[in-house]
């Protein structure tokens, strides 16, 4: 009778544990009489155990030489258990199976055995969050400089109280004080303010873009250029915000009552109740009231940079309390101090009772101090002289010609300047012109043109007014497009 073959895909089922349970109590009655499937099932298992064995080793650590007794331990095995059963078809039936485990074997060295490294696969980076944009830089900080110190002005910096003097420089944040006297600064080119008496304001912010001037008390007086696109100029009085369009004005806050005042230009005036744009000439209060007269003009000096050195003038007198240098006018007791272009400067003064003191002050390269007894009060004056419209026209009519030449000439050189000015005349007795002068010019160029122009006027004549007569001629500058 031959050995029939070994029911492989039942055990394996059962292996699986895929058998239902009769057809499972069927196999095992079959086993308990059949060694061809007891032997069939024993390789299987042993095969099991290897791979399970395999996949459960940490990798690649593998000790080769105990998988090679391992290997061997295990084929004596089933060698002895094959000797056992004393036949050689016995143990020929085995042999496949001991093969199968041999080969199971020498295939899992082969693939624990170390080869080349695989390339690496290739993962996408993690994404990277973008640095944050820096931020942007701050606008350039102002240096405003004390033009005019009159009187005892102080600063009040880091809380400490200092004198303010001529051509200290300011710091965002710092205080000025004024009593009887005043404080002007050159904020930038073509921008000042004035600080009047019995003032206190601070610099709240002083950069390229945006100034604001915080009005404790008092009057400020403001001369703005035109402002760059997105540029500011605010000036804060209690709840009360001026800010600028370009312009002049004065900002005064006395008690409760704010109040501006606009000679030139535009402002936008926010408050409580909302907001209103003024344009010049203005007078506006806080409490609806409505002043009388004109508004107050405001003339910052050396709002410009000057074209030359300057130098510095002193002059201080006990009894004066108005003074007038050229044409800067203020009003203050004790020292005044001020630069001025080098040349002959006209030094009035006035005390409580209206009386003049003067002095034609010459200005060289060195420092001016001016002492009380410099100035001498005016001597009786002549009776002052009188001429029509009729009779000064023509003669500004004939030297009209002459200034458009000084002008065109000015421009061919690369003269900047444009605007108003005005020509002051001083018209002599006899009708000869005393002195003649430009007042309010500015820009590159100037003082060229100013020569021009006065010494042409030096030499009209006018009809003999009978007596010394001053007149102002107003000057408008522009180029022909």
């Amino acid at each position: 009778m031959s050995e029939h073959k070994p029911k492989t895909a039942a055990l394996i089922a059962y292996a699986e544990d895929l058998l239902s349970d009769e057809g499972r109590a069927r196999l095992e009655r079959h086993l308990v009489g059949c060694e061809v499937c007891q032997r069939e099932l024993a390789a299987m298992e042993l095969y099991d155990t290897l791979i399970d064995s395999v996949h459960s080793a940490p990798m690649p650590a593998v000790d080769f030489d105990s998988m090679a007794i391992s290997l061997r331990q295990e084929a004596l095995s089933v060698s002895r258990e094959l000797r056992a059963q004393k036949t050689r078809r016995s143990f020929r039936g085995a042999l496949p199976y001991v093969g199968l485990a041999l080969a199971a074997a020498a295939a899992i060295a082969v693939w624990a055995w170390p080869s080349e490294p695989a390339a690496p696969i290739a993962r996408p980076e993690p994404p990277v969050a973008p640095d944050p944009p820096a931020p942007a830089p701050e606008p350039a900080l102002l240096s405003p400089v004390v033009t005019l110190a009159a009187g005892a002005p102080t600063r009040l910096r880091d809380e400490v109280v200092e004198p303010l003097a001529l051509g200290d420089t300011l710091s965002e944040g710092e205080a000025i004080r004024v009593g009887d006297g005043e404080v002007h600064v050159r904020l930038s080119e073509a921008t000042g303010l004035i600080a009047f008496a019995q003032t206190e304001l601070g610099l709240a912010r002083a950069r390229a873009d945006h100034v604001r001037v915080s009005l404790h008390h008092g009057a400020v007086g403001q001369e703005v250029a035109p402002l760059a696109e997105g540029a500011r100029y605010v000036v804060v009085a209690g709840d009360y915000e001026v800010e600028v369009r370009g312009t002049r004005f004065v900002v005064s806050r006395r008690d409760a009552v704010v109040g501006v005042d606009l000679t030139e230009g535009r402002v936008v005036v926010r408050g409580p109740d909302g907001e209103e744009e003024l344009t010049a000439p203005a007078r506006w209060r806080s409490d609806g009231s409505h002043p009388e007269g004109d508004p107050r003009a405001v003339a910052v000096r050396e709002r410009q940079a000057a074209e030359v050195a300057l130098t510095p003038v002193r002059f201080d007198h006990p009894d004066v309390i108005r003074w007038r240098f050229d044409e800067t006018a203020l009003s203050a007791r004790g020292p005044v101090a001020l630069r001025a272009e080098p040349g002959d400067h006209e030094l009035s003064g006035w005390d409580a009772h209206g009386h003049l003191l003067r002095v034609t002050l010459p200005v060289g390269t060195d420092p001016v101090e001016i002492t009380p007894d410099a100035l001498e009060p005016e001597t009786p004056r002549l009776r002052p002289g009188h001429l029509d419209a009729s009779q000064i026209q023509p003669v500004l009519q004939r030297g009209s010609r002459q200034i458009e030449q000084c002008y065109e000439h000015a421009l061919r050189v690369g003269s900047s300047v444009t605007g108003r000015s005005r020509l002051r005349i001083q018209i002599a007795p006899d009708g000869s012109v005393s002195r003649a002068r430009v007042l309010g010019m500015s820009g590159e160029g100037a003082a060229a043109l100013q020569r021009c122009i006065t010494n042409y006027a030096g030499r009209w004549t006018f009809p003999p007014p009978g007596g010394p007569l001053t007149f102002d001629q107003p000057l408008q500058f522009a180029p022909i497009q």
